[in-house]
């Protein structure tokens, strides 16, 4: 019978360098992959959550624009804020009435040029004020934004179509002028005043 020697056996039983090696690497990399993979859910629920909170905000800035809160400002076709009061200070937004467009972002290298859009709808509106006729939708579009994290987009737009008298309530003023026509136009066709 042969009998190893102490030696031989101590070489037997424990691991050699290269594979402790190889384990330490292998780890060092499963727990750098882990360390990504968790960093990247984060930012995608962090980013997740402002989108979801800034659809939110959208909506009710809708709804207070539906509610008349903000009547004076319709008037002017546009309507800025933040959501301080609500507790997020970082969330502002802009809301458009109309068929105006918002304003280009003036971080953003590569922005639209929108010059010729403009142009055209100003024209379009000249056009539309000398018909004066009442449209009975007006289009709302509001745009939210966020901070910003990474190089995720940061924005979060809505577009809506309200009935135009949910906008422009009719005044006493209005109601009156418009009685007046109407009684002041009731006569036959040949403009003669019916007996």
């Amino acid at each position: 019978m042969k009998h190893l020697t102490p030696r031989t056996r101590r070489s037997r039983a424990a691991f050699t360098l290269a594979e402790v090696a190889v384990t330490i690497a292998l780890v060092g990399l499963a727990l750098a992959w882990l360390l990504q993979t968790l960093n990247t859910s984060k930012v995608t629920a962090a980013y997740t959550r402002n989108l979801k909170l800034a659809r939110e905000l959208a909506l009710l800035t809708l709804g207070q624009i539906e509610s008349g809160l903000y009547e004076e400002e319709v008037d002017e076709d546009r309507i800025d804020g933040t959501y301080a009061e609500e507790g997020y200070p970082d969330f502002v937004f802009e809301a458009v009435i109309g068929d105006e467009n918002f304003r280009p972002d003036p971080n953003d290298q590569q922005a639209f040029d929108n010059w010729r859009h403009e142009q055209q709808q100003k024209s379009r509106t000249k056009k539309e004020e000398d018909e004066e006729a009442e449209q009975p939708y007006e289009k709302i579009q509001i745009k939210v934004t966020f901070p910003q994290i990474q190089e995720l987009d940061n924005e979060y737009s809505i577009e809506r179509w309200i009935p135009w008298r949910v906008l422009h309530p009719e005044t006493p003023e209005d109601a009156a002028a418009a009685d007046d026509s109407a009684a002041g136009g009731a006569g036959t066709s040949d403009g003669s005043k019916s007996k």
